[in-house]
């Protein structure tokens, strides 16, 4: 003898149908990664999107790079920073960067930071624990003046990472270079390790200053 299978009233079908269509409307917010609850779930999500992580969390960045949020981590052999945006009362997932770690060099800038005309704070990390403050100098012309040497400390890091903020110029804008220089100092303000001073043309320290600026 078949099953029978009760005859369902048309409120009761209804119902069915809802119930159905809000669970796979569910299914949908969770395969889409959308909308997210968390901040957290949003970095993990705009991890899995890039291919990276999971990751370890250094720090958070007290300057968000022009989103809402934004994370310094590791993942073996990279270093990245995850930033994300709010929606409305949820998280979406964002932007990443990364930069491959060398273990040999004690400081690793986050090169696709580099691009110091839009007045973003530069990122890097450090391999040496000894290291607790870093500095970054590079050549900028301040509107139609003569070139310049800039340069911008952060005395403090964070679990191994360091915000850079570019100096705001007085009046006008910078015209950057990117042929920058990096230098780590330990508790004492002692030298620990710094970058070579790059040279040769074009904006090469030596080409912008002259052969006087390798004895910087």
């Amino acid at each position: 003898m078949k099953n029978e299978h009760p005859i369902l009233t048309r409120p009761q079908r209804f119902f069915r149908y809802a119930l159905r269509l809000v669970f796979s409307l569910f299914l949908l917010c969770i395969v889409l990664d959308f909308p997210i609850p968390t901040a957290e779930l949003a970095r993990r999500a705009t991890e899995r999107r890039y291919y990276f992580g999971p990751s370890e969390v250094l720090c958070t960045l007290e300057e968000p790079l022009s989103w809402d949020r934004s994370y310094a981590v590791r993942w073996g052999d990279w270093y990245g920073v995850v930033s994300i945006q709010r929606a409305g009362l949820f998280w979406d997932t964002g932007w990443m960067e990364t930069v491959k770690n060398d273990p040999d060099l004690p400081l690793i800038p986050l090169e696709d930071s580099f691009f110091l005309s839009q007045h973003e704070p530069v990122i890097v990390f450090s391999n040496d624990p000894v290291i607790v403050s870093v500095t970054l100098e590079f050549p900028a012309i301040p509107g139609t003046a003569e070139v310049q040497l800039i340069t911008t400390t952060q005395a403090e890091g964070n679990n191994g990472c360091f915000l850079l903020s570019i100096p705001d110029p007085d009046g006008g804008g910078w015209t950057y270079s990117s042929r920058f220089r990096l230098s780590g100092y330990d508790a004492d303000g002692k030298l620990v390790w710094r970058s070579p001073t790059p040279t040769g043309a074009p904006e090469g320290w030596d080409d912008l200053f002259g052969p006087d600026a390798l004895e910087l």
